[in-house]
């Protein structure tokens, strides 16, 4: 995962110690690679056990390592630095081709390392004690639980997905004793999605988040958080694609490891709905 941006992207988990120690890597450039453990805590005001704690909560052994990684991380730019820019007018096939295989990757490398294994068995565990799955999410979220209501229906789960917040609600709240809600927002404070939560909270139903921010007001009512993070500071604004891919990218673990602990039921289930779709369109026999 790039380094670089695994700082920015957890910047605003880190303490106040730790971000002094994060704007200074940030700052600093290229510099920091030569410099000692010794020379950068002198400089930070701190000391060599929190750079190397520092280190460790990014997931390196410590410091050496972290200064390794970052060293590969801004060959990995200057090597790519056109990709990470917006599209432009003078773009060709390839051009876009390169830009999205750099960023996709980067998406998986970031998602794969801020989505907990806890935390998807946590959902597996609570999907399967519920009879009924309600999703929810606003434009391109809504793509995401569309996309879960597809795939969870052929398994053999009940979904909802209604995008009339009044009907979803009323359809939720007959059924709140055997349901458990899906709310998408990759910021979590879209506006719909946040108050259908707030007034499913009052109902007592297991909720479950997908969303690039744990603190967020979706990810603080929720029981559950799965992280989606695009591994971009900005998002291409014409169509958010990290964003989305990031989501749908969530969605498949989720169901893959669902289906993999009900492999039996889940795969007689894609038989049964492959071949009853089979029968679409075939000339009834004589």
């Amino acid at each position: 995962m790039d380094t670089l941006l695994m700082i920015k992207e957890r910047y605003s988990q880190l303490t106040a110690a730790e971000k002094r120690i994060a704007d200074y890597v940030l700052d600093s450039g290229e510099e920091i690679l030569e410099k000692s453990a010794q020379e950068v805590s002198q400089e930070i005001g701190s000391s060599s056990a929190s750079l190397v704690r520092f280190s460790r909560k990014l997931g390196y052994d410590g410091f050496s390592q972290f200064k390794q990684k970052l060293s590969v991380a801004y060959a990995f730019h200057a090597d790519n630095e056109s990709y990470y820019e917006e599209v432009s007018d003078a773009e060709t096939p390839l051009s876009i081709k390169n830009k999205l295989k750099v960023r996709i990757n980067h998406m998986v490398e970031t998602t794969n390392a801020s989505l907990l294994d806890e935390a998807v068995m946590s959902v597996v565990s609570c999907l399967d004690k519920v009879d009924v799955i309600f999703v929810f999410g606003i434009g391109a979220s809504s793509i995401v639980a569309q996309d879960i209501f597809q795939k969870f229906s052929r398994i053999g789960k009940q979904v909802y997905f209604i995008q009339d917040t009044h009907l979803f609600l009323s359809s939720l709240s007959i059924q709140k004793n055997q349901a458990a809600f899906i709310g998408i927002s990759m910021k979590g404070e879209t506006k719909e999605v946040v108050e259908l939560a707030r007034a499913i909270k009052s109902l007592k139903v297991p909720m479950v988040a997908i969303t690039s921010n744990e603190k967020s007001t979706l990810g603080q009512l929720s029981d559950y958080v799965l992280h989606s993070i695009s591994g971009e500071d900005y998002q291409m604004r014409t169509a958010a694609t990290m964003s989305l891919m990031a989501q749908l990218y969530v969605v498949d673990i989720l169901f893959y490891m669902y289906v993999s602990e009900h492999f039996e039921q889940s795969y007689q289930n894609l038989q049964k709905t492959s071949q009853a779709i089979k029968q679409l369109g075939q000339e009834p026999s004589s």
